[in-house]
C-alpha cells in the first residue's frame, strides 16, 4: 500500500500548521461571575443586534412622459401625434400608439417622420413642465422610502426600497404598490429592481421583471444583456463589437486589465457600478415646506361644471403627495388662469384632511358659486401652511359620557355649508361672559372652537334664551305675556344700570316673542323670537 502524498493543490491540507509540542503555560480561571449569595439572579439581554438592511434600489422610468403629460391635460386623439424637440436639427421625442405603429420612434429625425406620416399632429417639448412632473412624483414616492432620488433628463426616479420591504411585504408588493399609485396618477412606469442603482436602470429599461437577491443573482441575471442594451457610448460599444463580445457576460470572462487597457478604465467603474462593487452615492430629494400644483390644459373650460375632471387629478396628485410627506391640511387656495388674469377661490375645512375625493365635493360645491370671468387654461393648488396628519378617531370606542366630542359627521356638514355659502355665512357664537343678551355672545368664523366654550350666559340662566337674537326694538305692551325673569346689570354705574323684566309673548301671527319691560322708563322691548 501506497504512502499517500499532498499535492499543493490542496491548500487546506498544504497549510496546516505543524504541531507544536512543548510545556503549555498555566491558563488563569476566569473571574467569576456568579451573584453573591442571597443577591437575586439577573439574566442579561442576549438579544443580537439587528442585522443592516442591505440596499436594494428600484429604478422607475417614465418613457412616455411628454405623452401622459398632454393626456392629463385634456389631449386624446386618434391621430398620429409627435411631441418635438427643437434643437438645429428637430427630433422625435415621442410618438403616440398611432404614430409607433406607421415606424415612428423617439429620436427619429423629424424630416424622416414626417415622409412617414400624413398630417401628424405637432406638440413642442416642454422641460420645465417635465420637470415638475418628476419633483411632484418624487414627493409620491417618499411614502415608500425616505431616499428618493429624481433624474429629470433621464424621466427617471430611483429609491431605496432595501429598508422599506418588511413594511409593504416584500419587494415585489412594494414594487406592485409603487406602480398602482403611479398608474392611478396616469403614469405608466417600468420598473427595475437591483441592488445597486446602475443595475436598476438598466433592468427597468429592460422591463426585467427580475429580483435578485443577491450579487451572485445579479450577476447571473445581467450576463445575457446584449450591450446594445447598455448605456455605453457608441465608440466602446463599436469597439466591443468588433472584438467579437456581445453581451455582459462576455466583458466578466475577459481580464480586467485587459479590458481597461483596450477600451479604458470608465468601462471597469461602469462594471464596477453595475454589479455594486462601487458604492454610488445618490442624494435625496428634499420637498417644499408648501404645497404648489399646477395643470396646464390643452382646451379652454367655460363652465365650472367641466372643471370636475382636471380638479380631480390635481387633487389625486394632492393626496399622494400629502401622503409622501406625511402632512395634511386645512385650507387651500385655487387659482384659475384665464389668458389675461387670473381668479382665486379660497376653500377652508373645519378639520384637515387629505383625501381627494372629500376635497373634490366641497370644490364642485365651493365652484356651484363661482362665475367664470373668462375661459380656464389652467388649474393651480396651492397651500402654505401643512399641518400634521390628524389621527383618526378609535372605532372600537364609544365616546364617554360627559365627553365633548362632537358628532364624526358634523365637520362635514360644516365644511360642506361653507363651501355652498361662504365662508362668513357659518359662524360659531362665543359667550363674553356678559349679563345683556346683546353683548353676551360674540360671532365668530372660527369652527374649532371647544363645545364648553358654548354654555349658556348668566341671562340665559335667568330668563332664557331666543333662537333668533336681535338687538332691542320698540315694541307696543302685549295683551299677554307670560313672565321669564329678572335681569338687572350695571347697577354700579348710574347713568347705564339696566333693569329688565323678560316675558314671553305671541303676535299675530302666532309668532312666540321674547320680550323685556324696561323697568326705569315702563316702555317694552322685543330681542328676538322664540323657536
Amino acid at each position: 500500500m501506497g504512502t499517500p502524498v499532498l499535492h499543493p493543490e490542496t491548500p487546506h491540507l498544504a497549510r496546516r500548521p505543524p504541531r507544536q509540542l512543548g510545556l503549555l503555560a498555566p491558563v488563569a480561571p476566569a473571574p467569576s461571575t456568579a451573584p453573591p449569595r442571597g443577591a437575586p439572579e439577573s439574566h442579561p439581554a442576549t438579544y443580537p443586534a439587528p442585522a443592516p438592511a442591505r440596499e436594494h434600489w428600484m429604478a422607475i422610468d417614465l418613457p412616455h412622459l411628454a405623452l401622459e403629460i398632454l393626456a392629463r391635460a385634456g389631449r386624446q386623439t386618434a391621430r398620429p401625434l409627435l411631441v418635438v424637440e427643437t434643437p438645429a436639427t428637430p427630433r422625435v421625442h415621442a410618438a403616440n400608439r398611432p404614430a409607433r405603429r406607421a415606424g415612428v420612434r423617439p429620436g427619429m429625425r423629424l424630416a424622416d417622420a414626417l415622409a412617414i406620416l400624413d398630417t401628424p399632429e405637432l406638440v413642442e417639448l416642454d422641460p420645465e413642465a417635465m420637470q415638475d412632473q418628476i419633483r411632484m412624483l418624487a414627493g409620491v414616492l417618499l411614502q415608500f422610502s425616505d431616499h428618493v432620488c429624481p433624474e429629470p433628463r433621464a424621466r427617471r426616479l430611483l429609491l431605496e426600497a432595501g429598508r422599506s420591504q418588511r413594511l409593504f411585504g416584500g419587494l415585489e408588493a412594494l414594487r406592485r404598490r409603487v406602480h398602482e399609485t403611479l398608474s392611478t396618477l396616469g403614469f405608466h412606469p417600468r420598473i427595475g429592481l437591483a441592488g445597486s442603482p446602475e443595475a436598476a436602470r438598466l433592468l427597468a429599461g429592460l422591463r426585467s421583471p427580475a429580483l435578485p437577491a443577491d450579487r451572485d443573482a445579479l450577476r447571473r441575471t445581467l450576463m445575457p444583456v446584449p450591450l446594445a442594451r447598455c448605456p455605453l457610448s457608441d465608440a466602446t460599444r463599436e469597439a466591443l463589437n468588433a472584438t467579437g463580445l456581445r453581451r455582459f457576460g462576455d466583458l466578466l470572462r475577459l481580464p480586467r486589465k485587459e479590458l481597461a487597457r483596450r477600451h479604458g478604465p470608465e468601462l471597469l467603474t461602469w462594471i464596477d457600478r453595475l454589479l455594486g462593487d462601487h458604492r454610488e452615492v445618490l442624494p435625496r430629494f428634499a420637498p417644499a415646506p408648501v404645497l404648489d400644483l399646477r395643470l396646464r390644459l390643452e382646451h379652454e373650460i367655460t363652465a365650472t361644471p367641466a372643471l370636475a375632471f382636471p380638479l380631480k387629478r390635481l387633487l389625486q396628485q394632492m393626496e399622494q403627495n400629502l401622503r409622501g410627506r406625511q402632512r395634511s391640511l386645512q385650507a387651500m387656495t385655487l387659482t384659475l388662469r384665464h389668458r389675461n388674469g387670473h381668479t382665486t377661490l379660497n376653500l377652508e375645512r373645519t378639520l384637515p384632511g387629505i383625501r381627494a375625493a372629500e376635497w373634490l365635493d366641497l370644490w364642485q360645491t365651493r365652484l356651484q358659486r363661482a362665475t367664470l370671468q373668462a375661459p380656464v387654461i389652467a388649474l393651480e393648488l396651492h397651500a402654505d401652511r401643512l399641518l400634521d396628519p390628524r389621527p383618526d378617531p378609535p372605532e372600537l370606542l364609544e365616546p364617554t359620557p360627559g365627553s365633548t366630542s362632537r358628532d364624526p359627521g358634523t365637520p362635514a356638514v360644516l365644511a360642506r355649508l361653507r363651501a355652498r355659502l361662504g365662508e362668513t355665512a357659518v359662524t360659531r357664537l362665543h359667550n363674553c361672559g356678559t349679563p345683556l343678551p346683546e353683548h353676551a355672545l360674540r360671532a365668530h368664523h372660527d369652527l374649532d372652537t371647544p363645545a364648553e366654550a358654548l354654555s349658556p350666559t348668566p341671562a340665559q340662566v335667568v330668563s332664557g334664551a331666543a333662537l333668533w337674537l336681535h338687538s332691542p326694538q320698540p315694541v307696543p305692551a302685549p295683551r299677554w305675556s307670560r313672565f321669564l325673569g329678572r335681569l338687572e346689570d350695571g347697577w354700579w354705574s348710574h347713568a347705564n344700570d339696566q333693569r329688565r323684566d323678560y316675558a314671553l309673548a305671541r303676535d299675530a301671527h302666532g309668532r312666540q316673542l321674547w320680550l323685556y319691560r324696561c323697568l326705569r322708563s315702563g316702555h317694552w322691548f322685543r330681542q328676538g323670537f322664540w323657536g
